[in-house]
């Protein structure tokens, strides 16, 4: 008997709601870009080596709900809840050295892991706690809520660097989104929620590795163009003449669109499958690109990137419920494990290519026709995989 056989639905909402507070403050690790000028002022460093903290951070991201599955057979729920809850906290005391080698670790190393490992966690838990039926508009809830919080925490930062001063402000921020997790510690012990383990991952064996591959190419694709329009977006808007103001706005509106998208497809996965809502997707996702390539007016670029970011944002919350409709509930932690690395691949190379291309023809023309080229081929490999939801 299954996890989702067992639970009732006080309990569901219980585990829901903690698992949304959870990844609510983790997301808040890609808030990244309003600390960024006070760790260079702070550390003395340049925008490359800063730059470098972020890149840091998601790489173990990345590397954490890639062992997440292991660290889920181990440990308990609560156990792990309360590890990133304290994580970050040891993070700050290393950050505090206000060394550049600090935030490296304090915030790449220790806020990335546990960053990573409540994102994959609460995947994991609400995958098995929620019936197929329910399960794409859930798991775009906790991909939504990822989201939400680098949207919140962007805006709470600087109010309170400007009240308390940069350190004591971060310090105030993490006390926040570290008090946020031990609340939904609370509520998930409240739930008294007990997650059944049916397979080890000697299982993952059996599973044909082609498609393994599919998907994992058919994500780094599929997500290439919005994590280039994501870390770019700033200069874009710039080129053509944008002020500030309009960046912060466009920023904003990025990132709660792709919260927002996340949810709506969630809701159109659990009526429709993953797979035809996800090449509709891509497909717009490719005109739109296409557009990009020949618009001339900066109300329209908004618009736009507006519109990448938040189709970025459906394809994020439709891999995982894809990956354990394809191979099932059991295998579904391991198997999105090693295929969300194609996810930190994406966002280490995107931006970075995006950004050499640039400074190559002194235009992002090469980068987006490149990037139209990379869409059109993430329609192709999801077409060709074989969709069939397993319990």
């Amino acid at each position: 008997m299954s996890s989702k056989e067992i639970v009732n639905n006080r309990e569901r909402l219980l585990v829901l709601a903690a698992c949304l507070l959870i990844t609510f403050c983790m997301g808040t690790v890609h808030a990244f870009s309003t600390l960024i000028q006070n760790i260079e002022m702070q550390t003395n460093v340049g925008r490359m080596a800063s730059s470098l903290v972020y890149s840091t951070a998601l790489i173990n991201v990345t590397l954490a709900v890639y062992v997440g599955h292991i660290l889920y057979r181990k440990f308990s729920p609560q156990v792990l809840i309360f590890f990133i809850a304290i994580l970050p906290i040891i993070g700050l005391l290393i950050s505090n050295s206000e060394s550049w080698i600090g935030w490296i670790i304090g915030y790449g190393i220790f806020f990335g892991f546990s960053s990573g490992l409540g994102y994959g966690l609460s995947l994991y838990i609400v995958s098995s706690v929620t019936e197929n039926k329910k399960l794409g508009f859930a798991l775009g809830l906790v991909t939504a809520s990822y989201a939400f919080g680098a949207v919140i925490f962007s805006m709470l930062y600087p109010f309170l660097f400007d009240h308390l001063g940069f350190k004591d402000g971060y310090i105030c921020g993490l006390l926040i989104l570290s008090s946020i997790v031990f609340i939904g510690l609370v509520l998930f012990s409240t739930s008294r929620v007990k997650l059944i383990q049916e397979s080890s991952t000697s299982q993952q064996k059996d599973f044909n590795e082609v498609k393994i591959l599919k998907l994992w190419l058919g994500y780094f694709l599929g997500v290439f163009a919005g994590l280039m329009i994501i870390g770019h977006a700033v200069p874009m808007i710039s080129s053509f003449g944008g002020s500030t103001s309009t960046s912060i706005t466009a920023i904003t509106l990025m990132t709660l669109g792709s919260g927002i998208a996340g949810i709506y497809a969630g809701w159109l996965v659990d009526r429709f499958g993953c797979k035809r809502p996800l090449l509709a997707i891509l497909m717009i996702n490719t005109i739109a690109i296409l557009a990009l390539s020949i618009m001339t007016n900066i109300n329209l670029l908004i618009i736009l990137l507006v519109l990448i970011a938040s189709l970025y944002g459906a394809v994020i919350a439709i891999y995982p419920t894809l990956v354990s409709h394809i191979v099932g509930s059991n295998l579904s932690a391991a198997v999105y494990g090693r295929v969300f690395t194609a996810w930190g691949t994406a966002g280490l190379i995107s931006p970075s290519l995006a950004g050499w291309l640039f400074e190559k023809n002194n235009n992002y023309d090469a980068s987006i026709i490149f990037t139209l080229s990379i869409s059109i081929v993430a329609i192709l490999i999801i077409w060709t995989i074989k969709y069939s939801i397993k319990d």
